[in-house]
């Protein structure tokens, strides 16, 4: 039996459920948010539309204990319209939600794989294992992967290709202190120094129309939620699943001393191997960047979380 919870039913929540539901992907699910009407009006709407499926998930809602059993629990809080105010400005309150949630996670004996999209990523999902006291590799963000599959398809734009022809990775941190790494970056086997469909790419250009995707999304809809959820369930699909994904995660780096995303394998048991790729210097540099820059964001949330002790 496929068990999925999900903590937090704004709209990407909301939209995960659905799409969990609609396409067959969970057989329990488990829904938690602050607001009562809401976990109750979604269920009913899910129920609903469950009379136009072929298949049926069992539905419960605002029952921390029923998550004892899930393989996978989402954390998903957040009110994206403060990222308009700051690229950070979620990081208190999301710190203290997991404040306020770990307690009644770890003490249903929630034992699973956590796969946090909560912002700031990489901040949150430490946080996140910290509070659970989880072994880390059972405790992931979604990192940069959207992030990475914004550069890829900026790149397949410029060389007018499909974006399954490029490979390669941005590093770092979500929301922050992304790092693009050309290095990583492959179109049909070939880098980005060649011409590539007789097109030279420019990679200042290729960033900035990655980031303008951002931009466009939370400037005319106010969230990011499509590419999340679909990204979400993908990597929902390697746990469950018996294969691998290869994807920039937010996971615990020995090397960094702490969370930054970089890509890795995810399967069943949770985090797999990192990918360790050869990056210019530069590159490296900037990584340690972004895991010092997340420390600190680290070293705020414990701090507050003393002071509320």
């Amino acid at each position: 039996m496929r068990k999925i919870g999900i903590i937090g039913l704004g709209h990407v929540g909301r939209l995960l459920a659905h799409d969990l539901v609609t396409t067959d992907k969970v057989d329990q699910l488990v829904l938690i948010d602050q607001d009562d009407d809401l976990a109750v009006g979604l269920k009913a709407d899910l129920e609903n539309a469950q009379t136009a499926l072929m298949t049926s998930t069992a539905i419960t809602i605002q029952d921390y204990a029923a998550l004892k059993d899930a393989d996978v629990l989402i954390t998903a809080f957040g009110d994206s319209q403060l990222l308009k105010e700051h690229q950070m400005a979620e990081l208190t309150r999301n710190g203290q939600a997991v404040e306020e949630i770990a307690p009644r996670v770890k003490q249903s004996g929630f034992s699973g794989i956590v796969l946090n999209i909560s912002d700031p990523n990489e901040a949150i999902t430490a946080y996140l294992q910290q509070q659970l006291a989880l072994p880390p590799k059972q405790v992931v963000g979604i990192g940069t992967t959207i992030d990475t599959m914004r550069m890829r398809q900026a790149v397949a734009k410029a060389a007018q290709l499909s974006s399954q022809n490029v490979s390669g990775f941005v590093y770092g941190q979500h929301n922050g202190e992304k790092v693009f790494a050309w290095s990583t970056v492959t179109v049909n086997g070939q880098d980005l120094e060649k011409s590539i469909n007789g097109h030279h790419l420019d990679q200042n250009k290729l960033r900035i129309n990655a980031d303008l995707d951002n931009w466009y999304t939370l400037n005319g809809l106010g969230y990011n939620a499509s590419a999340v959820v679909a990204w979400t369930i993908q990597i929902i699909s390697a746990i469950l699943g018996s294969g691998e994904l290869s994807v920039p995660l937010a996971i615990y780096q020995p090397q960094y001393e702490g969370y930054v995303s970089f890509p890795t394998l995810i399967n069943r048991n949770g985090q797999g191997n990192p990918l360790l790729l050869n990056l210019y210097p530069v590159e490296e540099a900037a990584v340690k960047t972004a895991a010092n820059a997340i420390q600190q964001q680290i070293a705020i949330l414990q701090q507050g979380g003393e002071e509320n002790d």
